[in-house]
């Protein structure tokens, strides 16, 4: 059997240094995306922020230590055992001597110190079920690793989801604002056309009215803003009090065709190449379980250093033995725990390969769905734009109605409330066609930095 010699060595000075380079990062980006008026965080930044901090991302790492330990732990099992053993004695020996001619006896005692030391060594020549479980522990390593991944394209969905959540908001007040300065101005204009006997009472307090349904709108826009940025806090770790906008107007169309990415995620997404480490760290916990059917042969060194330790610390003079011994342990019966542990490990690997198999449809049926989700979102985009030019002339034509009396208020407001709500459909259309993007990819198992990177290009400050 070969045995591994390399070591996953853990260095504190290191751990230290990484410890203090996050407390700098935090405390830098904190005063750039918190602290610095007027500068919206953008959404690189906080993914940035967001890895170093997030405690799902962090404990994914410290499972990945967790694993490497477990690996050396099952190497130490190969390499070779020194123990020291000493051991120090204060003894009072009373004999009884018999005259050979009186026939009288007599007691003599002797006290003395007693001194043993015992140095042993043993080297594993032959242990195949601790090396199969030295194998499967580095399989354990890179599952781990591929959960790190997965992790990490879970968080930026969370951070993407969370910073378009507030854009929408923001979208939404901006477009309420809006309609709000024009609804302040018709009601002051026909107060004033009232005032002079040219418009109803009805209408003037239609229009309070829709003034204040717009008022308690704008309430539940600003708690939504609130909440959201409530929630970027969260994933990140600190406040944020303003967030770059999306400015760009023409988003990408989707690219490649659905059994292109369905193809792709079943090759490349981590949860399946996790759940494949997971198996074959199983066939490795198969294979020991089995091979603790068969005998263990090892090395034994043994040197042992006594004085006056000998049978029931008998004085005898000081003597030294080394030792050098091929020991063979042949597992005969143990109570069927051998057997028990084998059926244990084959139920796990069952249980991981079904696993894999509901994890790969999962992955399929959501890849598919997103995929459907842009196709379907960037048409929408385009609908409900033209949806807005459709509402803004109906807008205009009941407008012009009211004025030359054709139309009534209720008409007019009616067809406010439906332009508001196109676009509001519009800004919501784009955002859901981001984050459909963003889905393509995660479950496409191609989410990286660049994406992240192309999506912060599409916003600015202003």
């Amino acid at each position: 059997m070969v045995v591994p010699t390399t070591a996953h060595v853990r260095d504190t000075t290191t751990m230290n240094k990484n410890y203090l380079l996050i407390f700098l990062f935090l405390t830098t980006v904190s005063t750039t995306v918190g602290a610095a008026e007027g500068q919206p965080a953008n959404l690189l930044q906080l993914y940035d922020l967001a890895l170093t901090t997030n405690p799902i991302v962090e404990g994914r790492r410290y499972s990945i230590m967790q694993a490497e330990a477990q690996k050396d732990q099952a190497r130490s099992k190969l390499l070779p055992q020194a123990s020291a053993t000493g051991f120090i004695s204060w003894n009072e020996l009373t004999q009884e001597n018999t005259n050979a001619f009186t026939r009288q006896t007599t007691d003599f005692t002797s006290q003395y110190q007693g001194l043993r030391g015992v140095v042993q060594a043993r080297q594993a020549l032959f242990d195949l079920a601790s090396y199969r479980a030295y194998e499967g522990a580095g399989f354990t390593i890179k599952q781990a690793e591929q959960d790190l991944a997965d992790a990490r394209m879970s968080l930026a969905t969370d951070v993407v989801d969370r910073y378009l959540e507030f854009l929408q908001a923001t979208d939404e007040a901006g477009y309420l604002q809006g309609e709000l300065d024009l609804t302040d101005g018709d009601t002051q204009r026909i107060r004033r056309l009232y005032e002079r006997a040219m418009a109803k009472i009805t209408d003037l307090y239609e229009v309070e009215a829709y003034y204040q349904t717009l008022k308690t709108r704008e309430l539940e826009i600003r708690n939504l803003q609130a909440v959201a940025l409530e929630k970027i806090r969260e994933v990140v770790g600190i406040s944020v009090a303003d967030l770059t906008r999306l400015t760009k107007e023409e988003l990408p169309s989707v690219p490649g065709q659905s059994d292109q990415w369905v193809a792709n995620a079943v090759t490349h997404h981590p949860a399946i190449h996790a759940l494949q480490h997971a198996m074959d760290a199983a066939a490795k916990t198969i294979a020991s379980q089995w091979a603790n059917h068969l005998p263990l042969v090892s090395l034994q060194m043994s040197g042992i250093y006594a004085k006056n330790g000998g049978f029931d610390n008998r004085q005898l003079d000081p003597y030294t033995v080394g030792t050098l011994g091929l020991q063979l342990n042949m597992p005969l019966y143990s109570g069927g725990s051998v057997k028990a542990g084998e059926r244990e490990a084959i139920a796990r690997f069952e249980m991981t390969k079904y696993k894999h198999m509901q994890k790969q449809r999962e992955i399929e049926r959501e890849t598919r769905t997103a995929y459907l989700n842009a196709q379907t979102g960037y048409s929408r985009i385009a609908s409900t734009a033209r949806e807005v030019e459709a509402r803004v002339k109906a807008r205009d034509g009941q407008q012009r109605g009211y004025e030359l009396g054709a139309a009534t208020i209720v008409a007019l407001l009616e067809s406010k409330k439906n332009l508001l709500k196109s676009r509001f459909a519009y800004a919501k259309a784009r955002y859901d066609y981001i984050r459909s993007l963003v889905a393509l990819r995660v479950w496409g198992g191609t989410l990286s930095r660049s994406d992240l990177e192309e999506i912060n290009s599409w916003l600015a400050r202003n």
